[in-house]
């Protein structure tokens, strides 16, 4: 008897391994070969899945941006909205290795409409549910009522980026606690209680 696969669970190790991978070696050095190889799989059964590099990596861009969202924006109970944006930072080495890959594509996305669409919709969509956690927030009296949600949203985005990227580039100097430290000193001005 010919053995089941899970398709849409292999489709998903090839995506998650090929994030790993570009994670270490950047998109350039990533090869069909090396990400089969990281799943034990050869590289004919990778290509069953994707026809070539550019679709997989179309697909673990995506992948990212949605697992990034999901962890940032579910309802897990984080009330303080300055916790809840640390959720965005790479406070451990899975969090460096994707800010990593999201560097990567970012570069890519500059001169490709496909990748520049797909990290267009990301980012909507991360202002839109921020401002909407500001909104409610606001209404349950927790948030000031003069702020500016939507603007306020922009902002947050922007110095969860900043520190990204400084973390993804040098993670020895910029730790889990300094980076807190500083989301703390920078958005908790922000973020006034009423």
């Amino acid at each position: 008897m010919p053995k089941l696969i899970d398709h849409i669970e292999r489709r998903r190790e090839f995506t998650e391994a090929a994030i790993s991978v570009i994670g270490r070696r950047g998109i350039d050095n990533t090869r069909l070969a090396d990400v089969a190889r990281a799943v034990g799989a050869t590289t004919g059964a990778l290509t069953h899945y994707f026809e070539g590099k550019d679709a997989l990596l179309l697909a673990a861009f995506d992948h990212l941006a949605q697992q990034i969202l999901q962890e940032l924006l579910s309802d897990d109970g984080t009330e303080d909205l300055v916790a809840r944006a640390a959720l965005a930072l790479p406070l451990d080495e899975e969090g460096v290795l994707q800010w990593r890959v999201w560097l990567c594509f970012l570069s890519r996305a500059v001169a490709d409409p496909t990748l520049a669409d797909i990290n267009n919709r990301y980012y909507d969509e991360f202002r839109e549910k921020a401002a909407r956690i500001l909104k409610r927030e606001q209404a349950k009296g927790r948030l000031a009522p003069d702020i500016d949600c939507d603007v306020t949203a922009e902002a947050v985005i922007a110095v969860v980026d900043g520190l990204g990227v400084h973390a993804a580039m040098q993670p020895d100097i910029w730790t889990a606690e300094r980076l807190q430290n500083q989301l703390e000193a920078m958005l908790r001005p922000l973020l006034p209680a009423p």
